[in-house]
Protein backbone atom coordinates (compact mmCIF):
# COMPACT_ATOMS: atom_id res chain seq x y z
CA UNK A 1 0.00 0.00 0.00
CA UNK A 2 1.64 3.17 -1.37
CA UNK A 3 1.12 6.45 1.48
CA UNK A 4 0.88 9.92 0.28
CA UNK A 5 3.54 11.14 3.24
CA UNK A 6 4.36 14.23 1.19
CA UNK A 7 2.22 16.43 3.55
CA UNK A 8 4.13 15.20 6.97
CA UNK A 9 7.28 16.77 4.84
CA UNK A 10 5.66 19.81 3.03
CA UNK A 11 7.13 23.44 3.92
CA UNK A 12 4.43 25.92 4.87
CA UNK A 13 4.01 29.12 2.22
CA UNK A 14 4.77 32.17 3.83
CA UNK A 15 4.39 35.66 2.03
CA UNK A 16 6.37 38.66 2.28
CA UNK A 17 5.80 40.78 5.75
CA UNK A 18 2.89 42.86 5.20
CA UNK A 19 0.92 45.44 7.12
CA UNK A 20 -1.42 46.34 4.37
CA UNK A 21 -3.27 43.39 2.20
CA UNK A 22 -4.54 44.39 -1.35
CA UNK A 23 -7.05 41.86 -2.62
CA UNK A 24 -8.23 41.89 -6.43
CA UNK A 25 -11.55 39.70 -7.26
CA UNK A 26 -11.21 38.77 -11.01
CA UNK A 27 -14.50 37.69 -12.03
CA UNK A 28 -17.75 37.95 -9.99
CA UNK A 29 -20.32 35.50 -12.03
CA UNK A 30 -21.05 31.80 -10.61
CA UNK A 31 -18.01 31.53 -7.81
CA UNK A 32 -16.59 34.84 -7.68
CA UNK A 33 -19.82 36.01 -6.32
CA UNK A 34 -19.09 33.24 -3.71
CA UNK A 35 -15.58 33.87 -3.07
CA UNK A 36 -16.35 37.97 -2.54
CA UNK A 37 -18.42 37.04 1.00
CA UNK A 38 -15.72 34.79 2.07
CA UNK A 39 -13.24 37.09 1.06
CA UNK A 40 -15.10 39.63 3.55
CA UNK A 41 -14.93 37.71 6.37
CA UNK A 42 -11.29 37.49 5.62
CA UNK A 43 -10.50 41.09 5.09
CA UNK A 44 -13.02 41.56 8.18
CA UNK A 45 -10.54 39.45 10.60
CA UNK A 46 -7.48 40.90 9.46
CA UNK A 47 -8.77 44.35 10.22
CA UNK A 48 -9.26 42.92 13.66
CA UNK A 49 -5.80 42.14 14.15
CA UNK A 50 -4.90 45.53 12.73
CA UNK A 51 -4.20 44.82 9.37
CA UNK A 52 -4.93 47.22 6.38
CA UNK A 53 -7.23 45.99 3.61
CA UNK A 54 -8.58 46.69 0.40
CA UNK A 55 -10.47 44.90 -1.85
CA UNK A 56 -11.65 45.47 -5.60
CA UNK A 57 -13.93 44.10 -7.56
CA UNK A 58 -13.70 43.77 -11.43
CA UNK A 59 -16.37 41.90 -13.81
CA UNK A 60 -18.17 43.86 -16.94
CA UNK A 61 -21.29 41.72 -16.83
CA UNK A 62 -24.80 42.44 -15.36
CA UNK A 63 -26.57 40.10 -13.60
CA UNK A 64 -29.25 37.99 -15.89
CA UNK A 65 -31.94 35.98 -15.03
CA UNK A 66 -30.03 32.97 -16.07
CA UNK A 67 -27.34 33.64 -13.26
CA UNK A 68 -29.63 32.80 -10.69
CA UNK A 69 -30.09 30.48 -8.54
CA UNK A 70 -25.89 29.35 -9.55
CA UNK A 71 -24.24 32.89 -8.79
CA UNK A 72 -24.62 34.55 -5.39
CA UNK A 73 -27.51 37.09 -6.72
CA UNK A 74 -31.27 37.38 -6.03
CA UNK A 75 -34.35 38.41 -8.67
CA UNK A 76 -34.09 41.94 -7.08
CA UNK A 77 -30.45 42.67 -8.97
CA UNK A 78 -31.29 41.62 -12.20
CA UNK A 79 -30.19 44.46 -14.55
CA UNK A 80 -27.76 45.35 -12.18
CA UNK A 81 -23.78 45.36 -12.62
CA UNK A 82 -22.17 42.22 -10.63
CA UNK A 83 -18.96 43.84 -9.19
CA UNK A 84 -20.93 46.86 -8.00
CA UNK A 85 -23.54 45.21 -6.51
CA UNK A 86 -21.15 43.01 -4.39
CA UNK A 87 -19.27 45.67 -3.91
CA UNK A 88 -22.52 47.68 -2.26
CA UNK A 89 -23.11 44.26 -0.49
CA UNK A 90 -20.23 43.88 1.60
CA UNK A 91 -20.25 47.77 2.43
CA UNK A 92 -22.99 47.43 3.79
CA UNK A 93 -22.78 43.94 5.62
CA UNK A 94 -19.22 44.35 7.00
CA UNK A 95 -18.48 48.01 6.95
CA UNK A 96 -15.66 47.40 5.00
CA UNK A 97 -14.51 49.80 1.86
CA UNK A 98 -14.93 47.74 -1.27
CA UNK A 99 -13.88 49.82 -4.77
CA UNK A 100 -15.23 48.50 -8.51
CA UNK A 101 -14.97 48.36 -11.59
CA UNK A 102 -18.11 47.56 -14.04
CA UNK A 103 -15.00 47.03 -17.11
CA UNK A 104 -12.71 43.92 -17.78
CA UNK A 105 -9.23 43.52 -16.21
CA UNK A 106 -7.04 46.18 -17.71
CA UNK A 107 -3.21 46.01 -15.87
CA UNK A 108 -2.25 49.38 -16.27
CA UNK A 109 -5.71 50.97 -15.32
CA UNK A 110 -6.88 48.84 -12.27
CA UNK A 111 -3.72 47.33 -10.72
CA UNK A 112 -0.88 48.75 -11.78
CA UNK A 113 1.49 48.92 -8.56
CA UNK A 114 2.53 52.04 -6.28
CA UNK A 115 6.39 51.65 -6.22
CA UNK A 116 5.97 53.45 -3.24
CA UNK A 117 4.22 51.28 -0.69
CA UNK A 118 5.64 49.89 1.88
CA UNK A 119 4.71 46.38 3.24
CA UNK A 120 1.77 46.28 0.24
CA UNK A 121 0.71 42.36 -0.30
CA UNK A 122 -1.43 42.13 -3.56
CA UNK A 123 -2.97 38.83 -4.47
CA UNK A 124 -5.13 38.82 -7.82
CA UNK A 125 -8.10 35.71 -7.11
CA UNK A 126 -9.39 34.46 -10.62
CA UNK A 127 -12.80 33.75 -11.08
CA UNK A 128 -12.75 33.66 -14.60
CA UNK A 129 -14.06 31.45 -17.24
CA UNK A 130 -12.32 32.39 -20.29
CA UNK A 131 -7.85 32.24 -21.19
CA UNK A 132 -7.88 36.15 -22.42
CA UNK A 133 -9.01 36.77 -18.95
CA UNK A 134 -6.01 34.63 -17.58
CA UNK A 135 -4.04 35.63 -20.29
CA UNK A 136 -4.12 39.61 -18.88
CA UNK A 137 -3.75 37.77 -15.04
CA UNK A 138 -0.79 36.57 -16.24
CA UNK A 139 0.52 39.51 -17.91
CA UNK A 140 -0.44 41.46 -14.36
CA UNK A 141 1.73 39.11 -12.33
CA UNK A 142 4.60 39.46 -14.74
CA UNK A 143 4.63 42.94 -14.85
CA UNK A 144 4.16 43.51 -11.15
CA UNK A 145 6.87 40.91 -10.07
CA UNK A 146 9.57 42.08 -12.70
CA UNK A 147 10.39 44.62 -10.57
CA UNK A 148 10.67 42.69 -7.23
CA UNK A 149 14.38 42.76 -6.03
CA UNK A 150 13.18 41.11 -3.00
CA UNK A 151 13.32 37.17 -2.39
CA UNK A 152 9.23 36.79 -1.60
CA UNK A 153 7.13 38.02 -4.44
CA UNK A 154 4.75 41.18 -4.20
CA UNK A 155 1.88 39.75 -6.14
CA UNK A 156 0.22 36.23 -5.76
CA UNK A 157 -2.06 34.99 -8.22
CA UNK A 158 -4.82 32.76 -6.84
CA UNK A 159 -6.79 30.79 -9.44
CA UNK A 160 -10.35 28.70 -9.17
CA UNK A 161 -12.05 27.28 -11.67
CA UNK A 162 -14.35 24.15 -12.54
CA UNK A 163 -16.28 22.03 -15.11
CA UNK A 164 -19.52 19.91 -14.70
CA UNK A 165 -18.76 18.79 -11.01
CA UNK A 166 -14.95 19.00 -10.46
CA UNK A 167 -12.84 22.20 -10.01
CA UNK A 168 -9.74 22.99 -9.07
CA UNK A 169 -7.62 25.98 -7.15
CA UNK A 170 -4.33 27.05 -7.69
CA UNK A 171 -1.70 29.40 -5.91
CA UNK A 172 1.29 30.98 -7.24
CA UNK A 173 3.65 33.78 -7.50
CA UNK A 174 6.12 33.00 -10.62
CA UNK A 175 5.61 32.73 -14.08
CA UNK A 176 9.34 32.21 -14.83
CA UNK A 177 10.60 28.90 -14.95
CA UNK A 178 12.35 28.26 -12.14
CA UNK A 179 14.02 24.97 -10.49
CA UNK A 180 11.86 23.60 -7.60
CA UNK A 181 14.37 24.49 -5.06
CA UNK A 182 14.50 27.67 -5.72
CA UNK A 183 11.20 28.39 -4.40
CA UNK A 184 12.37 27.10 -0.92
CA UNK A 185 14.22 29.01 1.63
CA UNK A 186 14.80 26.39 4.04
CA UNK A 187 13.37 22.62 4.22
CA UNK A 188 10.33 24.25 6.27
CA UNK A 189 9.90 27.67 4.74
CA UNK A 190 8.68 28.41 1.07
CA UNK A 191 8.61 31.83 0.01
CA UNK A 192 7.13 31.71 -3.84
CA UNK A 193 5.50 29.54 -6.30
CA UNK A 194 4.98 28.96 -9.77
CA UNK A 195 1.93 30.28 -11.54
CA UNK A 196 -1.37 28.74 -11.94
CA UNK A 197 -0.19 29.36 -15.46
CA UNK A 198 2.80 27.79 -15.43
CA UNK A 199 1.91 24.42 -13.50
CA UNK A 200 -1.18 24.44 -16.32
CA UNK A 201 0.07 26.35 -19.49
CA UNK A 202 -3.11 25.46 -20.95
CA UNK A 203 -5.21 27.67 -19.45
CA UNK A 204 -4.37 30.39 -20.80
CA UNK A 205 -5.09 28.65 -24.39
CA UNK A 206 -8.12 29.17 -26.61
CA UNK A 207 -9.37 25.17 -26.61
CA UNK A 208 -11.01 23.50 -29.28
CA UNK A 209 -15.32 23.19 -28.27
CA UNK A 210 -16.86 19.61 -29.79
CA UNK A 211 -20.46 20.43 -31.15
CA UNK A 212 -22.07 19.25 -28.63
CA UNK A 213 -20.12 21.66 -26.00
CA UNK A 214 -20.96 24.53 -27.95
CA UNK A 215 -24.48 24.42 -27.92
CA UNK A 216 -24.38 23.60 -24.31
CA UNK A 217 -21.77 26.91 -23.75
CA UNK A 218 -24.78 28.95 -25.10
CA UNK A 219 -27.00 27.82 -22.49
CA UNK A 220 -28.04 30.09 -19.02
CA UNK A 221 -26.76 28.95 -16.21
CA UNK A 222 -30.29 27.95 -14.89
CA UNK A 223 -30.35 25.81 -17.68
CA UNK A 224 -26.94 23.87 -17.40
CA UNK A 225 -28.28 23.08 -14.09
CA UNK A 226 -31.41 21.79 -15.13
CA UNK A 227 -30.21 19.80 -17.82
CA UNK A 228 -27.16 17.82 -15.42
CA UNK A 229 -24.19 19.59 -17.04
CA UNK A 230 -23.65 22.06 -14.55
CA UNK A 231 -23.81 20.95 -10.38
CA UNK A 232 -25.52 23.06 -8.44
CA UNK A 233 -23.03 23.83 -6.14
CA UNK A 234 -19.65 23.31 -7.26
CA UNK A 235 -18.67 27.35 -7.60
CA UNK A 236 -19.54 27.25 -4.03
CA UNK A 237 -16.83 24.64 -3.48
CA UNK A 238 -14.81 26.31 -5.53
CA UNK A 239 -15.04 29.61 -3.72
CA UNK A 240 -14.90 27.74 -0.36
CA UNK A 241 -11.13 26.47 -1.06
CA UNK A 242 -10.08 29.97 -2.19
CA UNK A 243 -11.18 30.93 1.10
CA UNK A 244 -9.59 28.31 2.84
CA UNK A 245 -6.04 28.88 1.15
CA UNK A 246 -6.81 32.18 0.77
CA UNK A 247 -7.19 32.22 4.91
CA UNK A 248 -4.05 30.09 5.60
CA UNK A 249 -1.98 31.64 3.45
CA UNK A 250 -2.34 35.70 4.87
CA UNK A 251 -4.33 35.12 8.70
CA UNK A 252 -2.59 31.38 9.82
CA UNK A 253 -0.07 31.23 8.37
CA UNK A 254 -0.35 27.03 8.09
CA UNK A 255 -0.55 26.86 4.18
CA UNK A 256 0.93 23.62 2.95
CA UNK A 257 -0.45 23.22 -0.77
CA UNK A 258 -0.53 24.69 -4.29
CA UNK A 259 -3.27 23.02 -6.30
CA UNK A 260 -6.50 21.34 -4.79
CA UNK A 261 -8.45 19.18 -7.07
CA UNK A 262 -11.89 17.70 -6.17
CA UNK A 263 -14.86 16.38 -7.89
CA UNK A 264 -18.16 16.38 -6.00
CA UNK A 265 -19.32 13.33 -8.46
CA UNK A 266 -17.52 11.07 -6.74
CA UNK A 267 -16.68 12.57 -3.49
CA UNK A 268 -13.15 12.79 -4.00
CA UNK A 269 -10.35 15.81 -3.47
CA UNK A 270 -6.45 15.70 -3.40
CA UNK A 271 -4.17 18.14 -2.92
CA UNK A 272 -0.27 18.88 -4.19
CA UNK A 273 1.52 19.63 -0.95
CA UNK A 274 4.53 22.33 -1.35
CA UNK A 275 8.09 20.02 -1.26
CA UNK A 276 10.37 20.43 -3.89
CA UNK A 277 9.63 16.61 -5.20
CA UNK A 278 6.18 17.48 -6.29
CA UNK A 279 7.22 21.07 -7.10
CA UNK A 280 9.24 19.67 -9.68
CA UNK A 281 6.79 16.99 -10.62
CA UNK A 282 4.33 19.37 -11.56
CA UNK A 283 6.48 21.78 -13.94
CA UNK A 284 7.75 18.36 -15.34
CA UNK A 285 4.39 17.79 -16.41
CA UNK A 286 3.28 20.91 -17.38
CA UNK A 287 6.07 20.71 -19.93
CA UNK A 288 5.18 17.32 -21.09
CA UNK A 289 1.49 18.47 -21.68
CA UNK A 290 2.44 21.72 -24.20
CA UNK A 291 2.44 20.00 -27.28
CA UNK A 292 -0.85 18.06 -26.62
CA UNK A 293 -2.33 20.84 -24.84
CA UNK A 294 -5.47 20.97 -27.02
CA UNK A 295 -6.26 16.67 -26.13
CA UNK A 296 -5.92 17.58 -22.66
CA UNK A 297 -9.16 18.78 -20.35
CA UNK A 298 -8.37 22.24 -19.37
CA UNK A 299 -9.32 23.50 -15.52
CA UNK A 300 -11.66 25.96 -16.61
CA UNK A 301 -13.31 28.61 -14.53
CA UNK A 302 -17.32 28.69 -15.73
Amino acid sequence: MNLDLSFSRSAIILPKEFSKLKLFLIGAGGTGSFAAMNLARLLFELQRIGKAVELTIIDPDLVENGNIPRSNFCAAEIGRFKAQTLAERITLAWGLEVSYSNEKLEFEKHIKPNRNGFKELTILVGCVDNHLARQEIHRTLEESNKYNSHSAPEFWWIDGGNGKSSGQVLIGSEVRREKAENHFTSDTICKKLPAPSVIHPELLENQTIQTRQAKVERLSCAELVRIGEQSLHINQRVAVEIGEILTELVLTNNLRRFATYFDLESGTSRSNYCTPKNLTEALGLAEKSKPKAKRRRKPSGI
